[in-house]
């Protein structure tokens, strides 16, 4: 996923980047405060891996934040990591879940084998049902002729 900000040049997210190196690439899009940069990059990157803003509510709080007043910085944060991890948990729930559909199908699949399987099996047992009946007529035969 990347972020294109209005002028068209791209902040690629990266979740192993670190903070460091979203702030440098938000700086060549935008103006970022120097409190911003010194203080809160690991703001910046959260802001630039949500999936909950665009580009303008992305600059819009880099250029808020350094008038913010701490506690107002904690709830922001607060929020981004909540949605993170309500979003990772979310990806961990689906992921279990297509996993569960995926094994159940291949369960129906084997199941399918086995019903040809054991139809394979009665139908030979029949041919060697009709086999053995016409070797027994055979020796009844035999016997009666003799």
């Amino acid at each position: 996923m990347s972020v294109t900000s209005p002028i068209g040049q791209q902040v690629v997210v990266d979740r192993n980047k670190p903070a460091e190196q979203y702030v440098k690439e938000a700086e060549r899009l935008y103006i970022v405060p120097r409190l911003v940069r010194e203080k809160f990059p690991d703001l910046v990157k959260l802001i630039y891996e949500t999936e909950s803003m665009d580009g303008d509510e992305r600059e819009y709080w880099l250029q808020i934040m350094p008038i913010m007043t701490e506690e107002q910085i904690k709830k922001f944060r607060d929020i981004l990591v909540n949605e993170k991890e309500q979003l990772s948990k979310l990806d961990t729930e689906y992921a279990k879940e297509m996993s569960r559909i995926n094994n159940k199908h291949v369960a129906e699949i084997d199941e399918a084998k086995m019903k040809e399987k054991m139809q394979n099996i009665r139908q030979a047992e029949a041919k060697e049902e009709v086999s053995e009946k016409g070797k027994e007529e055979d020796v009844l035969n035999k016997l009666k002729d003799i």
